[in-house]
This record gives structure tokens, C-alpha cells and sequence, in this order.
């Protein structure tokens, strides 16, 4: 019996949990972010440049959206959608979870992100939230160059891979059979980030939560608006390489 590649085990345990979530009414209604220090990176910076790069006519492309945890803000402000992901489960959550946003205009593509089946400059906005290392970093990055159009924007959201608690974080989620080891290997980290502006050109990239492994449990004493205070105080004055999450967008212009 073959061996099974670590992609073909994500887009089981995606698939899995997407079928649960599917049949579970609980369960399948969507999952709001919350005000909290894990998810204000999100609702503050990913999701409002989501908004202020959107404009009438623009076609946008959402890869690895898994079940639409972060798509909320591209349905209230897109209508050219595609939501592409490997798990076709995790596609049927979204048109249930979504089903009052849905029109013609609105398409689904089971798919890897590593060869995206799309014409080269077909989408103004591709967008991606925490789905990076699940694709080979390389090939991931010219498929998303090749298919924005001239000025197009690559907006995204992940966690960055070079604080050591974060990393030990991770590795214990590894050991734990929730994680493959191919994305260990292939969480983003700055060089990364240095790769998409060489191929970009203009990118802009914000850093966050560099002390959060602390202040998230002290959010639950002394409330989240002053434990947001201390977060963006230390996100100011730390090294990048303290972050929990980076938010990027990166512009594509001819050299």
C-alpha cells in the first residue's frame, strides 16, 4: 500500500471536519471572529484591506478558503468571487453557511493552490488567510503572481514562523497528528516574505501579536481594550520576528 502524501492527509482531516460541520446544525453556522487579541489581526487589518481595495467590477480569488471562517468580508464587498480550496466539503460549508450571499457571480473550484486552473491575469484581488504553508511556498507565490492582472493585489494573513514559543506551539500540534510535517517546514517566515517583494514590487506588511502567548490569558483578567493597548505597544517596539501573525499586501507591477 503507497503511502499517503501529506497533502492527501490535510485534505482528508479538512474534508472530515467539513463533513461534520456540514450535517451538524450547530456545528455549520457560521463562526464569527470575536474581539480578541487572536483574532483582532483579522477583524483590524486583513479584513479592513479587504475592504479598502475592493471596488465595483473587481474580480477576486480566494485560495485555501477551507470552510469561509475569514470570507465574510468578501461577501459584503465583492460580487465576483471565487472561493478555490482542495476539500470540496469545505466548499459545500461555504454555499450552506453563505447561502442568502450566493449568485451567479459567485464560483466554487476544488483545487490545488500549487497549479491554479485559471487563466494568467484573470483576478484583480487574490486573497488567503492562513493557508500558505499547506502549498509548496515557491509554487504558491507565481501561481498567485500569474493569475492577478497587471496592478492586481495579493492581500493575506498568516502566521509567521520564527518565534520560538510559536514554533515549539506548532511542533506539539505536530505531535499531535494535527499537523503534517511538510507544513512545518513550510510556515512562513521573513525570507519568505522577501520573495514576495522581489516578485511584487510594492508590499506592504504589518506584524502582530509578538507577545500575545502572554497577553491572551492576561486579556482574561484585565479585559481586552487594555490588553490591546499593551499588544499594540510591543507590536510597535519589538522585532518583527517576535510576531504571532503578519498581514501582507503585495502589489503586482511591471518591472
Amino acid at each position: 500500500m503507497n503511502k499517503k502524501s501529506d497533502l492527501d492527509i490535510e485534505r482528508e482531516r479538512y474534508s472530515k471536519r467539513a463533513k461534520l460541520n456540514k450535517y451538524n446544525s450547530k456545528n455549520s453556522q457560521e463562526k464569527k471572529r470575536n474581539n480578541n487579541l487572536i483574532d483582532a489581526p483579522y477583524i483590524e487589518i486583513y479584513y479592513k484591506s479587504l475592504i479598502r481595495n475592493s471596488k465595483k467590477g473587481f474580480k477576486i480569488l480566494e485560495i485555501c478558503c477551507g470552510e469561509g471562517k475569514s470570507s465574510g468580508a468578501i461577501l459584503e464587498n465583492y460580487q465576483d468571487i471565487t472561493f478555490a480550496d482542495i476539500s470540496k466539503n469545505s466548499l459545500d460549508v461555504i454555499k450552506k453557511n453563505y447561502s442568502s450571499f450566493l449568485t451567479k457571480s459567485i464560483s466554487f473550484r476544488e483545487c490545488n493552490m500549487e497549479f491554479l486552473p485559471f487563466d494568467n491575469e484573470t483576478f484583480d484581488i487574490v486573497a488567503c488567510a492562513g493557508g500558505l504553508s499547506y502549498g509548496n511556498n515557491k509554487k504558491v507565490l507565481n501561481e498567485i503572481h500569474k493569475v492577478l492582472k497587471q496592478n492586481g493585489i495579493f492581500i493575506g494573513i498568516d502566521s509567521l514562523n520564527e518565534n520560538p514559543i510559536y514554533k515549539l506551539n506548532r511542533y506539539i500540534h505536530y505531535l499531535r497528528g494535527n499537523r503534517t510535517k511538510s507544513t512545518l517546514k513550510r510556515m512562513p517566515d521573513r525570507k519568505l516574505l522577501e520573495d514576495y517583494k522581489r516578485k511584487f514590487g510594492i508590499t506592504k506588511i504589518n506584524y502582530s501579536g509578538k507577545l500575545i502567548w502572554m497577553l491572551y490569558p492576561l486579556s482574561k483578567i484585565i479585559g481586552y481594550k487594555k490588553s490591546k493597548i499593551l499588544s499594540d505597544f510591543f507590536d510597535k517596539n519589538l522585532p518583527n520576528w517576535m510576531s504571532f501573525k503578519f498581514i501582507i499586501e503585495a502589489k503586482k507591477i511591471s518591472k
